[in-house]
Order: structure tokens, then sequence, then C-alpha cells
């Protein structure tokens, strides 16, 4: 007995609340910390007065900790630079599949998907 209470008197955690769904079972932690209310600072943030223009450019303005201040090369990115798939085409097979994983990937751009399934009723109140 480490945990002050046997084994199989311990209560489930799948108990009959969590299976009709009405309950579950949720864990949430913290750590303590202390706020201190410094309203020059904040507005010194919220004015973005803390960001840097990137590569020299004042329109795009980054954090110094962002990532993006270390690249100051994008040349080698440029997909006219990348010669792994240039000269690839796809087979007539190929571009049917890409094509139709192409209208499934932009399906919600053009399409209302919660309307759609409450015409066909496949949404989740037809399992209610």
């Amino acid at each position: 007995m480490y945990g002050g209470s046997r084994k199989s008197e311990r209560k489930s955690p799948a108990s009959s609340e969590e299976a009709d769904g009405k309950k579950a079972e949720l864990l949430v932690f913290g750590y303590a910390c202390k706020v201190f209310r410094d309203d020059e600072k904040a507005l010194f943030h919220e004015q973005g007065k803390q960001l840097i223009p990137w590569m020299g450019d004042r329109k795009i303005l980054i954090d110094r900790y962002d990532g993006r201040g270390h690249l100051h090369d994008l040349s080698d990115y440029d997909a006219e630079h990348t010669t792994w798939n240039r000269d690839y085409q796809l087979s007539e097979e190929e571009a049917r599949i890409e094509a139709l994983c192409d209208e499934e990937r932009y399906l919600a751009l053009h399409t209302d998907l919660l309307e759609e399934e409450a015409r066909q009723g496949t949404g989740p109140e037809k399992f209610l």
C-alpha cells in the first residue's frame, strides 16, 4: 500500500459518468510566479518598440530572439536553385492522384463542411 489505498479500492479512471460522455478527467498544473506591474514596459512592448528590422527592411520587424535573424542569405532556399525535383514530370496516374489530393486538401476553402455534413446527415448529431 503505497498510495494509501489498495489497488482494488481505487476508483477506476473510466467511471460510469465518463462512459456516458458527461464528464472527463482533466489534469491541470502550473508553477507559482510573481507578476510585477510595469505600465511603461507594457506600453513599450504593445507599441512594438522591442522589434528590430529583419535584414535592414523596416517593413519586416522581428524579435531579437527570432531565428530568422540568423538567415542573411535566402538564395540557397529559393525554388529555382533546388535541382533535386526540377526535371521530374508526373505521370498521368500521379497527376490524377495529386489532383484528387489537392481537391480534398483545399475542400474547406470553397465548401462549408459543417453544412455539407448536416445536409447528408453524417454529422455528429446523427449519433446522439
